[in-house]
């Protein structure tokens, strides 16, 4: 029997941060190869499973330790996935905004041994500045 590892608040909260998955804290920072500051992370369900920053590093440990179950590790920006609740809430729960809210805002998504970026090029992989590799997943059929 399959075993979710990504799991609705698996991270806790900044002040109160449970877990440590994948070497992830909730609220962390990362100033290091970063890739996105304070995104939202969530599961396949569209439930938040913590926030922070994270690394090239994080997105290759996720990755690759991410088990073969099927699941996705989705991530959100900072104002998708916080501010826009705060600013213009749209009866969302904000820890379960739902997969419609979360595939349309996505903006990487990381399974195992595979990593991709939504995004509106017409190549097939775009590098981050730190050198990472991303698939391309176009917005439009992708969303």
């Amino acid at each position: 029997m399959f075993m979710a590892q990504l799991v609705k608040g698996m991270y806790g909260s900044e002040r109160k941060p449970t877990g440590d998955l994948f070497g992830l804290r909730c609220g962390q920072e990362r100033f290091k190869n970063r890739i996105i500051h304070n995104g939202g992370w969530y599961n396949q369900a569209g439930e938040k499973l913590g926030w922070g920053d994270l690394s090239r590093e994080d997105f290759e440990r996720i990755s690759k330790e991410l088990d073969y179950g099927g699941e996705l590790f989705i991530v959100l920006n900072s104002h998708d996935s916080f501010w826009k609740f705060t600013t213009n809430f749209d009866g969302f729960n904000v820890g379960s905004p739902g997969i419609d809210y979360v595939t349309k805002h996505a903006q990487y998504i990381i399974l195992r041994n595979q990593l991709y970026k939504i995004d509106t090029s017409e190549k097939e992989t775009v590098l981050d500045p730190s050198g990472l590799a991303f698939k391309v997943l176009d917005t439009i059929r992708f969303k």
